[in-house]
């Protein structure tokens, strides 16, 4: 079967991306090449050039997705509480984000995507899931211009919070006796009680 025959136009991006979404979560991002998914896919090993230039820019591309999902939870679990319940709202909805998401989450966070000659939508998305952070931090905008804010203690606290819990889960770091259900139920009850107010 060939290209034309499987795919039409716009499809084969995607399925790129699906793909390698699906390898990153089962075998980690260096499992990843422009190379195995085409192969995968059934295409010719130059198809994936025509979308993405090489690996680097399809690893930003999942990456910006990430944060697109992650900004996305936020912005949901916003919707549906009172601006006082913010913060503690959008702690749990990160922890889950990143317990249901724990390669791509490590590839947001742990690599050198966001270098000086970081891709424009990356650079966006990651800003939006940041401003959201910071919308439930202050309950609303921060009163400062973007350009002139620096991290504040508030802020600073809740994304360590959150950050640090989803790193102790993805690295093992709790023991044995916490299962997942343990986990969220321990850091509801922080978010609850420590910053959900």
């Amino acid at each position: 079967m060939t290209e034309q025959n499987t795919y039409h136009h716009g499809d084969l991006r995607r399925a790129l991306l699906e793909e390698a979404g699906r390898i990153l979560e089962a075998e980690g991002a260096a499992s990843i090449s422009l190379r195995r998914l085409a192969r995968s896919l059934g295409v010719s090993h130059a198809a994936p050039g025509h979308h993405f230039s090489d690996r680097a820019e399809l690893l930003s591309e999942l990456a910006a997705d990430g944060y697109a999902g992650l900004a996305d939870a936020l912005g949901e679990a916003m919707e549906s509480t009172r601006p006082e319940d913010w913060l503690g709202a959008t702690g749990k909805a990160y922890i889950r984000f990143g317990m249901a998401n724990p390669e791509r989450y490590r590839m947001m966070f742990g690599s050198q995507l966001m270098g000086e000659d970081c891709p424009e939508r990356l650079r966006a998305e990651s800003s939006r899931a940041y401003m959201m952070l910071l919308r439930a931090s202050y309950r609303g905008p921060p009163d400062v211009d973007p350009a002139d804010y620096h991290v504040d203690i508030i802020e600073l606290f809740a994304w360590s919070l959150v950050h640090g819990a989803v790193m102790l889960w993805l690295d093992g770091q709790l023991g044995p006796g916490v299962d997942r259900e343990t986990f969220l139920a321990l850091t509801d009850r922080i978010l609850d009680e420590k910053v959900g107010r």
